[in-house]
């Protein structure tokens, strides 16, 4: 494969969200991410035919797909696409592991995947103030 399609699913504007702040911060690099939004009374099975086509036809590209939720209808539909030895499925996703799927090398390989989720789980953290350092700085 010499190329990655990077694709953020979610429910709701979630994968919007994401996408823009990628663009904020990242600039150039975020610019081929796509994402894709469900919304209520919509089918995701819809858009994982339409994505299926896509991966069909492209078998020089890497589809990354980061979903939001695992076991949501989001994820569940866009499993089915993980057939395809060029797409690559990760649920959870956050800010961290989208930078780690559009930094990694092409193809990801068990290294660069463990490197993925470790970035997904280093994002979530509970952040506090130091009370001392406050005082410190005023």
């Amino acid at each position: 494969m010499e190329k990655r399609q990077v694709i953020l699913a979610s429910h709701g504007e979630f994968s919007k969200g994401l996408k823009d702040s990628l663009r904020m911060i990242l600039g150039e690099l975020a610019e081929g991410v796509r994402s894709y939004s469900l919304y209520p009374g919509e089918n995701a099975n819809d858009f994982k035919e339409e994505l299926e086509k896509e991966i069909q036809a492209d078998s020089d590209t890497e589809f990354v797909i980061l979903t939001d939720v695992f076991g949501g209808s989001v994820c569940n539909a866009l499993t089915m696409l993980t057939v395809y030895e060029n797409v690559r499925l990760f649920a959870g996703m956050n800010f961290n592991m989208a930078v780690e799927a559009l930094t990694e090398s092409v193809p990801l390989d068990e290294e660069s995947i463990k490197g993925i989720l470790e970035a997904a789980k280093e994002g979530a953290i509970q952040v506090t103030l130091n009370k001392e350092e406050e005082e410190e700085d005023f």
